[in-house]
């Protein structure tokens, strides 16, 4: 047996010790998971995120509070779960974080790049449409062809969609995913898109 053998036993042994200690109130098992784990969940936070973002000391901040609140309130308790679940809260916690840096762009923002688009992406975005227009003409089902024009070519409104075809919003969100799929069926069979 090699020296290495045994770490997983003795991780586990240590990971029991701190859940127990933790789960009856002890601040000094506190200190000491977040002594142990720190290092590990900054490396891990860092490969999640950007590059020098700034960040990275909030996130493992946050990580390190929402697994100290599950141990403080007993929810975990087999100590091999503990590395994966300290692996699952970072990847949660990145996730959360850069979806909602997605929503921080003004909407003017948005405007004036579409104000700004360039000519030549204009007709590519035309010479698209156009294509997407041939292509969804082909749909068998007439519902499904008139569905995706509005919604995506037309960028008409879900509720005005709804109401000019008497449909609900559930509905209409089923309708769409299948127009969808059928869709994208034409688009392989076409050569476009696909792994």
């Amino acid at each position: 047996m090699s020296a290495d053998d045994g770490a997983p036993a003795v991780a586990q042994a240590a990971a029991a010790h701190w859940i127990g200690r933790i789960a009856s109130g002890d601040r000094a098992a506190e200190a000491e998971f977040v002594r142990h784990y720190e290092h590990g969940v900054r490396v891990l936070v860092r490969r999640h995120c950007r590059a020098g973002d700034p960040a990275v000391a909030d996130l493992v901040q946050e990580v390190l509070v929402t697994v100290l609140e599950r141990l403080r309130s007993g929810a975990l308790r087999d100590p091999a779960a503990l590395p994966a679940y300290v692996q699952t809260t970072i990847v949660h916690a990145t996730s959360r974080e850069y979806r909602s840096r997605r929503c921080e762009v003004p909407i003017d923002a948005v405007a004036t790049l579409a104000a700004d688009n360039e000519p030549a992406r204009a007709a590519a975005d035309d010479q698209l449409a156009r294509m997407l227009r041939a292509l969804a003409a082909t749909l068998p089902v007439a519902r499904d062809r008139e569905v995706l024009v509005r919604f995506y070519l037309d960028e008409q409104d879900r509720d005005q969609i709804c109401r000019e075809l008497g449909l609900d919003e559930d509905h209409l969100r089923r309708v769409l995913f299948r127009a969808r799929a059928r869709l994208r069926e034409l688009l392989l069979a076409a050569g476009i898109g696909g792994p």
